[in-house]
Order: structure tokens, then C-alpha cells, then sequence
């Protein structure tokens, strides 16, 4: 029997905060089974007093290329290894933006962006976004997203991401995309895309302080009758969050898709 590879732990004992942050981020898809490029413009911040360069984490996907603020990086101005690469930076804040490529449908780790049974999923827990771009693949690189997804409209007719929808429409030779923004920080492993053919529950509710709130519980088709009790059952977390933390949905809609083929639970 083959022995498992070995991997460093990760001690809470060795934590340093990161020299730069990720402040924001651009995502672009283009969505394909094959080959799916990814778009990732970065905003950079340097973390007042720290030196040292921009850390990125990568696994498997393949680099297409890379630019600083909009130019080629100087000759040692990147370094890479296993898993990582260092990016010198000069000054307080830098746009960096990474096109890689990756396959769907070759990923049978299912941990990043897959294919299962003809749609297209992201698991991002706990390191799967490295294997979509290069990222700071930690949970304290805490920034606000905004997506864009295209795809061919008869193969992936729905388009979703985190946040809110800000813009839809079509595109030359049978093509569409869905525009997401996400006006909150969070951290990479939250990341959250899936394209396929879904048909949503809908209901409007009206939080603590008088919005109008939409949330959708996307299932595949054929399962729309089985979706009230998850529909009832997010509206009732909602009220409980009002109720006992005075807490409102801060978002404009709140969806769950309901996937034969997520692998995971959440």
C-alpha cells in the first residue's frame, strides 16, 4: 500500500500576518468543461510598517499570465515554488492581476472548480480557491468580490455566484453572463460559483427594518416540489437571527442551490 504524502503542519504557534492584503478582487470566467480561464485582478495593500513581498498560494492551475500594474514583471521580480509564488512590490499599494487555466472536467479532486454531470461547482474549503488562481489562500486575506461568469447559455443556463446579481444579458454566438458583487469582505474559502440547469423557488420577505429581501432555493429540474421545507426552513434561520441577535440579512437575495453533486454538506 502506497503511504499518504506528508504535509507540514500548520502550527496557530507560527501565524504572521501578511505583509500585503488583498483588498479587493475581479474575477472573470470564462466557463468551459475543457478549459475555463480565469481572470484575477488583484488590489493590493501593503500592511502599514511590513516589508516583504506579495505571497501567493497555487496548485494546478496553469499560468497563463501575469502583469503589475498592467506591465510584464522585471526579471526577479517573481519568485516561485512548490505551491507558492513571491511577488516584490514596490511602494503601498500594487494592481495585480493573474490569467490562469484550468480543467473542470479533469479535476477529480473536486476540491476547487469541477464538472460533475454537466454542471460546474467550486469547492473552496479549505484550500480550494489555489486551485482556481493564485491567491493568499488564508482565511485572514479578507476581501469584497465581484464576478463575472460567461458561458454557452444552452449548456449553462444559470449563472450564480456570491452576493448580489448587479448585471445579466446575452452575447454573440449563443453565449450570456451573470455580473456578481459581493459588497462584503470575506475570506477566499467562501468563494462560491455554480453554472448549470437550475430552477429556483422564490419567495420575498421583509426584514426587521422594512426591506424587501429575495431568497431563492435553486434545485434541479423535476425536484421544485421538494424545495418548500429548505425555502421554510431558511426563512425561519432569518427570523431566529432577527429575533435573537437583532441581526438583518445584509444581502439583497440569499440563495441555496440544491446539487445532487456537491460533495460537500454546506
Amino acid at each position: 500500500m502506497s503511504e499518504l504524502p506528508s504535509r507540514a503542519p500548520v502550527r496557530r504557534a507560527d501565524y504572521q500576518p501578511l505583509a500585503w492584503q488583498v483588498e479587493a478582487v475581479e474575477l472573470g470566467f470564462v466557463l468551459d468543461a475543457e478549459r475555463t480561464v480565469v481572470r484575477s485582478r488583484m488590489s493590493c495593500r501593503r500592511r502599514h510598517g511590513a516589508g516583504g513581498p506579495l505571497k501567493l498560494d497555487g496548485d494546478g492551475a496553469e499560468l497563463v499570465s501575469l502583469t503589475i500594474d498592467g506591465v510584464a514583471p522585471e526579471t526577479g521580480q517573481v519568485r516561485e515554488g512548490p505551491g507558492w509564488m513571491e511577488i516584490t512590490l514596490g511602494g503601498d499599494a500594487a494592481e495585480v492581476e493573474v490569467v490562469t487555466r484550468v480543467s473542470p472536467r479533469a479535476n477529480t479532486a473536486l476540491s476547487g472548480l469541477y464538472e460533475s454531470r454537466g454542471g460546474l461547482f467550486t469547492q473552496c474549503e479549505a484550500e480550494g480557491f489555489r486551485r482556481i488562481t493564485w491567491f493568499p489562500d488564508r482565511p485572514d486575506v479578507m476581501a469584497r468580490y465581484s464576478v463575472t461568469l460567461e458561458a454557452d447559455a444552452n449548456a449553462y443556463p444559470v449563472l450564480l455566484s456570491n452576493g448580489n446579481l448587479v448585471e445579466r444579458g446575452s452575447l454573440p454566438g449563443g453565449r450570456h453572463f451573470a455580473r456578481w458583487q459581493d459588497p462584503f469582505p470575506k475570506p477566499s474559502y467562501l468563494f462560491a460559483l455554480v453554472a448549470g440547469a437550475y430552477v429556483p423557488l422564490e419567495r420575498t420577505v421583509t426584514t426587521c427594518a422594512g426591506r424587501k429581501v429575495l431568497l431563492q432555493v435553486w434545485v434541479e429540474d423535476g425536484m421544485l416540489d421538494r424545495a418548500a421545507h429548505a425555502m421554510d426552513s431558511l426563512e425561519n434561520a432569518l427570523r431566529w437571527d432577527e429575533e435573537r441577535f437583532g441581526l438583518e440579512l445584509d444581502l439583497d437575495r440569499y440563495m441555496i442551490v440544491v446539487a445532487s453533486d456537491f460533495n460537500m454538506g454546506a
